[in-house]
């Protein structure tokens, strides 16, 4: 069996690293997968440059001329968006690859056409890393209650010239013919696919990202702080975004405001908050909290160093899938205390591996902080954390199931049909709006619960 995996880049971002390990995950159990990319950050052979270097700067050109454009648009979603008009002719590289099977990833900046995805002539297996697949243009509906991707875009939001109606049709229109089946790594966002008009007749399946758990385990945590100079006798409180200054979906002014609230209630003097991803010149916001900046971590051994010399991550974002900032440092040991969206419950079983703070509550995500630094038995918080990622998030688990939805789709009547698989035997709910009601009101009762055991 070959699989071709096609990601914008191999390395730098959250899908480009999940696409990547799944490559991986799926070669380490003797399964033919590469790779096909725009931007080759890594040296495996594994993985291929979908273009020549000379078309790079192509490449580059008219993905900035169509940003251009669209900031030129009065847009009230403030999120990344991706006409993917131009053709690349990469449906002819993909056509003419021995693959048996194509795995789609994150392809926007141009990477590919709709309508050249559309006549792509081989079975498909989509990942959906974000919401673009079954969106318009954005990558992230306009908040929770942003329901045009479910009804097709009937109403234009934007006159004269509504921009995501616009590329949604052209999707509908391209994609009516693929042989496509969908994985969403988190139960929300499988959930968002089998709403949306475009994918509520494709099979949808939920299987998470897999991780390198001989990677991503727990260190010492002396050496882990000796190596980024933090101090030894503070609780650190982690924090990373590559664009969190600049990105209002990761939330930092959100963490901004909690850690006003902790350094209130329970002061400052034996906290430091430590934020990788940029560094001090780059800081923007004033987040008025001891802090110390790492900058950004090459390679993974590195980052899974940096998790261990902290005692909580915070992800404080306002709409994730399954983000990588949360599932590696569990898997080395260290709480994750985030906000009740998206995959966040996916990954946080609430006071057991981490805390699920009620949606946007400064207040709530600074007690969840407070909660995990201040554990009576943080040793076996670290063990619940470890624990649920080595359950969870395996390589070897993972790439199985997907060869499952592999060999069905090649072998339809030979081959059981996959149902949809939910992550961590949990039913999987169809509704988004249901989603996110039984996922906040579940944390809410766990809480509820904790204050009666007192």
């Amino acid at each position: 069996m070959k699989i071709l995996h096609v990601c914008y880049a191999d390395n730098g971002g959250g899908a480009d690293n999940a696409a990547f390990r799944l490559c991986k995950a799926q070669r380490s159990i003797g399964i033919d997968a590469r790779m096909l990319v725009v931007k080759k950050r890594t040296q495996h052979s594994f993985v291929q440059p979908a273009i020549p270097d000379w078309r790079q700067l192509e490449f580059k050109i008219r993905d900035r001329l169509v940003q251009k454009i669209v900031g030129l648009m009065p847009l009230a979603n403030p999120t990344m968006h991706s006409v993917n008009v131009f053709p690349s002719f990469l449906h002819r590289k993909i056509n003419q690859s021995g693959a048996d099977i194509v795995n789609l990833h994150w392809v926007g900046k141009e990477m590919i056409s709709i309508s050249e995805i559309g006549r792509i002539r081989k079975p498909i297996v989509w990942t959906v890393h974000d919401s673009w697949t079954f969106c318009g243009a954005e990558h992230h509906p306009h908040g929770l209650q942003d329901n045009r991707f479910a009804d097709g875009y009937e109403d234009a939001a934007q006159k004269p010239f509504d921009l995501n109606r616009w590329t949604w049709q052209r999707k509908a229109d391209a994609w009516k013919r693929l042989n496509l089946q969908v994985v969403g790594p988190s139960r929300w966002i499988a959930a968002m696919a089998q709403k949306s008009k475009l994918l509520k007749s494709r099979p949808v399946h939920n299987i998470p990202n897999p991780l390198d758990t001989n990677v991503f385990c727990p260190g010492s945590k002396s050496k882990a702080r000796a190596l980024f100079n933090l101090p030894l006798d503070k609780k650190i409180v982690l924090f990373g975004s590559l664009r969190s200054a600049q990105d209002s979906n990761k939330g930092m002014d959100l963490l901004v405001a909690a850690l006003g609230v902790l350094k209130e209630k329970h002061g400052s003097e034996n906290t430091l908050a430590v934020i990788f991803g940029m560094t001090q010149d780059e800081e923007t916001v004033d987040i008025g909290f001891p802090r110390q900046y790492v900058g950004k971590i090459n390679g993974e051994e590195r980052m899974a160093m940096l998790y261990a010399a902290a005692d909580v991550m915070v992800v404080p974002s306002r709409m994730e899938n399954l983000p990588q900032t949360a599932t590696e440092p569990m898997a080395c040991g260290t709480p994750v205390v985030g906000f009740d969206i998206g995959g966040m419950p996916d990954i946080i079983r609430h006071r057991h591996n981490g805390y699920l703070a009620v949606p946007y509550d400064p207040s709530d995500l600074a007690s969840g902080i407070a909660w995990a630094i201040n554990h009576p038995d943080h040793a076996q918080l670290s063990e619940n954390a470890r624990m649920f990622a080595l359950e969870n998030f395996s390589e070897s688990g993972i790439a199985s199931r997907y060869v499952a939805i592999y060999e069905h789709l090649l072998y339809p009547d030979s081959v059981a049909a996959p149902g949809l698989m939910p992550i961590l035997n949990d039913e999987c709910v169809t509704s988004n709006d249901e989603l996110t009601e039984n996922q906040t009101s579940a944390s809410i009762r766990t809480r509820k619960q904790n204050l009666i055991l007192g």
